[in-house]
C-alpha cells in the first residue's frame, strides 16, 4: 500500500509484475536507415493503480473491498518521411479470474488498426481471447470487429508490455534470467529475460549508471517452430529488444531494436527525456560532487 509498487501475481512460476503507482517517463524517438537518420517522435511510459470497481451489472457489485487493479500505458507518436502514426497500448491487471488481464492496442495515422486480448482463468484452465478490426464486411472507409479467436495457453502467460515492466522485476530479484510465456495474436512465445552488461548511459534526463537487459523471443514448448526475427514487439520492434535501466531500481532510460519498413531495417533508439513518479532513488549521477570527489581522493593520496 502507500507508495510501494501494486504486486500482480502471475502463477506459473513467473514472478509477480510490481506495477508503479503513478510514474510518468517521457522519451524521444531517433531512427538509424543505413547511413541516415532523423529524430521522428516521443515515446511516453505511464503507470497507475486504482480501486477495482467490478460491474455494477452484478449482483453486489461496487467494490470498495480494498482491491486494486494496476495498469500499463504506452503511447508512441511521431513522423518520418511519408509516414506517420500514433500507437497506444493499454494493459490492465485485474483482481479476478477472468479476464485477469487485458491488453488493447490502437494505431492510427498512415495504417489504422485495433487489437484486443484477454486473459485469465475459465473453468481453472488459463484462457486466452484475441480480436481484431478489419474492412473485410465493413461499410467503405470503415473497419470493424472480426470475430473472435480464443485458445487456451501456459499459466503465466504475458502480455507485451508487461513484459517489459517484468524487466524490472527481474533486476530486484537478483536473478540472472526469467523466463516466462508471452502471447502475441494468438501465439505463444518463449521469452527470456536476461541480464548483460553495465555501462554508464546519458540521455536528456541525465546521466545513469545502467544496466542492459536483453527480451529475446523463441519458440515456446509444443508451439510450432516460430523464427525470432518474425515476433512484433513493443510498437513493431522485431526480435530481441534491449533494454537499458538504471541499475537500483529498474527505472528505463533506453530501449533499443529494430523495426522492419519494407526492404530496409530502420534502427530505434528511445531515449529518456523526462521523468514524474519516479522511485526516490532514481537520480542522475551528479558528474561534478563526482569528478570533486575524484581529485580530492587523487589530492589525499598524493
Amino acid at each position: 500500500e502507500g507508495t510501494a509498487p501494486l504486486a500482480f501475481p502471475l502463477g506459473g512460476g513467473v514472478p509477480d509484475l510490481l506495477i508503479p503507482r503513478g510514474e510518468h517517463l517521457a522519451f524521444g524517438v531517433h531512427v538509424t536507415v543505413g547511413p541516415m537518420g532523423a529524430t521522428v517522435g516521443k515515446v511516453f511510459l505511464d503507470t497507475g493503480v486504482d480501486a477495482f470497481q467490478e460491474s455494477l451489472v452484478l449482483l453486489g457489485g461496487g467494490g470498495g473491498d480494498g482491491r486494486e487493479v494496476g495498469w500499463l500505458k504506452a503511447k508512441a507518436e511521431g513522423g518520418y518521411l511519408f509516414y506517420n502514426m500514433e500507437s497506444v497500448l493499454d494493459s490492465r491487471y485485474l483482481p479476478q479470474d477472468w479476464p485477469s488481464i487485458s491488453f488493447y492496442t490502437r494505431q492510427t495515422g498512415s495504417e489504422n488498426r485495433r487489437r484486443e486480448i484477454q486473459l485469465g482463468l475459465q473453468e481453472d484452465v488459463t484462457h486466452a481471447t484475441f480480436r481484431k478490426d478489419s474492412t473485410r464486411g465493413a461499410p467503405r472507409g470503415q473497419r470493424i470487429w472480426q470475430p473472435l479467436a480464443q485458445r487456451d495457453v501456459p499459466e503465466g502467460t504475458m502480455d507485451m508490455l508487461g513484459a517489459v515492466y517484468l524487466a524490472r522485476t527481474l533486476l530486484l530479484s537478483e536473478e540472472e534470467e526469467l523466463v516466462f510465456p508471452l502471447i502475441d495474436k494468438m501465439d505463444i512465445w518463449k521469452m527470456t529475460l536476461s541480464l548483460g552488461e553495465e555501462k554508464r548511459i546519458e540521455v536528456p534526463a541525465g546521466t545513469f549508471d545502467a544496466v542492459e537487459i536483453v527480451l529475446e523471443p523463441s519458440t515456446w514448448e509444443d508451439e510450432p517452430e516460430q523464427e525470432a526475427g518474425k515476433f512484433s514487439g513493443l510498437f513493431g520492434i522485431r526480435g530481441s529488444i534491449k533494454l537499458w535501466v538504471e541499475k537500483t531500481t529498474g527505472v528505463p532510460v533506453r530501449i533499443q531494436g529494430t523495426i522492419p519498413a519494407g526492404p530496409v531495417d530502420v534502427e530505434c533508439d528511445i531515449y529518456l527525456e523526462t521523468t514524474t513518479g519516479t522511485p526516490d532513488a532514481f537520480q542522475p549521477i551528479d558528474l561534478e560532487a563526482e569528478a570533486a570527489a575524484a581529485a580530492s581522493s587523487e589530492a589525499a593520496e598524493g
